[in-house]
């Protein structure tokens, strides 16, 4: 058996290795993707909430603009 300087082992390791790095990044990116979501979500909620209450400022203002005359 020829000298390898421990080489296999070493091979094994590193394999190893790059394959527990490759499922934390696919974890990694699939809590991205999460989040993405998410803040996509709460973005439409916070628009469509200032659109309402956008709305029921005016209403209140046309009303008592016409109350007052």
């Amino acid at each position: 058996m020829p000298d390898t300087n421990g080489w296999p082992e070493y091979q094994r390791l590193v394999l190893a290795e790059l394959t527990r790095l490759d499922e934390g990044m696919q974890k990694v990116q699939e809590d991205v993707t999460q989040i993405r979501l998410s803040v996509a979500i709460l973005r439409a909620k916070a628009v469509t909430w200032g659109a309402v209450g956008g709305v029921l400022m005016w209403g209140l203002s046309v009303i008592v603009s016409y109350w007052g005359n």
